[in-house]
């Protein structure tokens, strides 16, 4: 739900952002988009978080009571490799390289006083990103047109901790697949095109590794969430 309030958020804030539609202006690079491949590069920031699913007995596990993430701003750097279809269709490759942290907090008993405690893991990724997306473009009007974005996405952690033996670390699965969907407009100057974007990620694979520790136990299923907004410049 976080994700969806931030993509319909976005979408207000760039419909306003569209330039008024008044007398016609002459075109910057009016053959860009005649042309069969082309390449950029963009920057962004993202807002990875985790779906956690407990077990349907946690009332039944002594001492565990819930668990809940919270989302740290992290980036993203890609390659943009856009190959033309037709008028109104692209196919876009945009591998990337994404660094962000989430942390988990568990409700539990303190083993030595019997409290109730919150206790934190840090989970850090360094993702390598491989995106296959479809790209849907409007018309053309004067300098801009909107765009709609989706497909899929294959996500490899460089920095995933799931074959260290160390029960301080929540180890998750180091390959993650998701679907993304996601918006944008693209800005023609004189030189380059410049497309402020806003996508958002729903893996489909569940990251948890079943290692028998105690925070593990309530947790039946675990997927990633992402939100990501950037800059291209093609």
């Amino acid at each position: 739900m976080r994700i969806l309030r931030s993509l319909l958020f976005c979408a207000f804030v760039f419909l306003l952002l569209l330039p008024a539609q008044g007398q016609r202006r002459l075109k910057n690079q009016a053959n860009y988009d005649k042309k069969p491949i082309h390449f950029g590069f963009n920057i962004g920031i993202n807002y990875w978080d985790f779906h956690t699913q407990p077990i349907t007995d946690l009332a039944a596990l002594p001492g565990y009571y819930s668990m809940r993430s919270t989302v740290q701003p992290g980036y993203n750097i890609g390659i943009v490799s856009n190959l033309r279809l037709s008028d109104h269709f692209d196919f876009r490759i945009i591998p990337a390289f994404a660094s962000t942290e989430r942390i988990l907090f568990f409700t539990v008993d303190d083993p030595n006083t019997g409290r109730v405690i919150e206790v934190e893991r840090k989970i850090q990724s360094s993702f390598i990103e491989v995106p296959f997306l479809l790209k849907f473009k409007s018309d053309r009007i004067n300098n801009y047109r909107m765009y709609a974005i989706g497909g899929l996405k294959y996500n490899y952690d460089l920095a995933s901790k799931k074959d260290v033996l160390d029960d301080r670390f929540f180890k998750i699965n180091n390959s993650d697949l998701a679907y993304e969907i996601g918006f944008g407009l693209d800005f023609y100057f004189e030189f380059f095109k410049f497309s402020p974007q806003i996508k958002a990620s729903w893996g489909f694979a569940d990251m948890l590794i079943q290692d028998d520790t105690f925070f593990v136990d309530g947790i039946a299923r675990l997927e990633t969430r992402a939100l990501l907004i950037s800059l291209n410049f093609e």
